[in-house]
């Protein structure tokens, strides 16, 4: 006994099964009492119809240390007997005790056996409170899981009830409720339960009536004094679009919304083009409000600078951007045109630069560009840019770009006098005032 007790030992290690005197590999394990799992997720089959293939199980203590089991989350939970099969929890934290644990719950503090989830914002309806995200909360709305938003009646804001019975008429099935469904009454927002027509080719005695004159009766056209025959209504919330000052029903205008027809809450414009990433084709930087120079981060290497209104005499830096993020760019400046009488040069005019925020590049500290006017009017400076090295998004792409900008200064002329230069235009003006100190010097002597 004792014998055959050390070769089942030997054997259970090896990871082979020994039960009622039969002994299993890896590929015929016990299937368990039913806790098995999907076929074909943990290995081979077994004589119960389960997945094959041992495999050890953490964290529990089910009694089956080695068994064939399908636990897609990798918790340590079987998937028949995890309350969240598919989002990891190995505590199985329940706090509703609803059946499902707090990971996966969208309600988990309030049992919600049926999760549902009316808009779809993972917030289940028992604990959400505008469960159809229509802008009114379930509390004040009259069909708190149909979205039916306030609209303008008699010059106020409030939800369409025709019947007056507190259930609005997008999900009234009888709206006027005088007996007859919607769906079969021929003047559904006017009581009228004898149904009568006079004229076949026409809407009911009681509500014959087309104001718009879009040939769609008033108790079915969803704008009343638009001509809308197509009907459209793009967010759903029976108001037409001709009509509907909130298009995708984000609750946020049509006239200062920048997807007017895509819901996008947040408003996100990463690239600055007055167009929501929700609904923009392409990704451009636009810088001062000009959409012609936006830097396009997949297009040919260019630099821009934006120019604008300045004051004469006063300092300004150049901004120089490029369409790569911390590339190593090498700059120069230049000054193509002036006013009659101006010397103003740019300071600082050449250099390399690494480091941008997006795509705005910060000049090494001590070598700012910068530009004063001296005249009033307009200067035209160039800017040549040069990647250091290979384009990053094509290596055969040309590597410089050069664009003029303009400045317009206003102000006092400030009698032509030299404004600017470079480090060594300045440096060379000193070696000349000593050179002729020099020579008045000698001529003393």
């Amino acid at each position: 006994m004792i014998r055959k007790a050390l070769m089942v030992a030997a054997l259970s290690a090896m990871g082979i099964f020994i039960s009622s005197g039969v002994a299993y590999a890896d590929g015929e394990a016990e299937c368990n009492g039913g806790a098995c799992g999907t076929p074909d997720t943990s290995g081979g089959g077994c004589g119960c119809g389960c997945g094959g293939g041992s495999i050890l199980i953490n964290n529990t203590d089910e009694g089956d240390t080695y068994q064939y089991a399908d636990d897609y989350d990798d918790d340590g939970r079987e998937d028949d007997v995890d309350n969240c099969s598919f989002i990891s929890n190995k505590n199985q934290l329940d706090s509703d005790g609803d059946g499902f644990g707090d990971a996966c719950d969208n309600c988990p503090f309030i049992s919600n056996k049926d999760l549902l989830d009316s808009d779809a914002d993972g917030m289940g309806d028992l604990c959400d409170d505008d469960a159809d995200n229509d802008g009114v909360p379930n509390v004040e709305d009259s069909c708190p899981y149909v979205p039916n938003p306030r609209i303008l009646i008699a010059n106020v804001m409030a939800q369409r009830d025709t019947d007056g019975d507190g259930q609005g008429d997008a999900c009234d099935l009888d709206d006027d409720n005088d007996g007859k469904l919607d769906v079969e009454d021929n003047c559904p927002l006017v009581a009228n339960p004898l149904q009568k027509n006079s004229d076949p080719n026409a809407f009911g005695d009681k509500c014959d009536e087309d104001q718009d004159k879009d040939n769609i009766q008033d108790s079915k056209d969803n704008c009343l004094t638009v001509a809308n025959a197509d009907q459209l209504d793009n967010d759903g919330d029976k108001i037409g679009d001709a009509c509907d000052p909130d298009l995708d029903n984000d609750t946020i205008a049509n006239t200062v919304d920048n997807c007017p027809t895509k819901a996008n809450l947040d408003q996100v414009d990463s690239d600055r083009d007055g167009k929501g990433d929700a609904c923009d084709s392409r990704f451009c930087f636009v810088i001062n409000g000009d959409e012609k120079n936006c830097m396009d981060p997949k297009d040919l290497f260019r630099v821009f600078s934006p120019g604008g209104l300045i004051k004469t005499g006063e300092a300004t830096r150049l901004r120089l951007f490029a369409n790569r993020i911390n590339a190593a760019v090498r700059y120069k400046w230049i000054v193509e045109s002036a006013p009659e009488g101006s010397n103003a040069m740019v300071v600082n005019p050449q250099g390399t630069v690494r480091k941008s925020s997006p795509y705005e590049y910060h000049y090494i500290q001590g070598n700012v560009a910068e530009f004063t006017a001296d005249e009033p009017g307009e200067y035209q400076i160039k800017l040549v840019g040069e990647l250091v090295f290979p384009d990053t998004v094509n290596a055969n792409w040309e590597r410089q770009h050069s664009y003029v900008m303009s400045i317009t200064a206003d102000g006092e002329s400030m009698g032509g006098c030299s404004v600017g230069g470079s480090q060594s235009n300045a440096a060379l003006g000193f070696i000349l005032a000593g050179l002729m100190a020099l020579v008045f010097v000698r001529r003393r002597k």
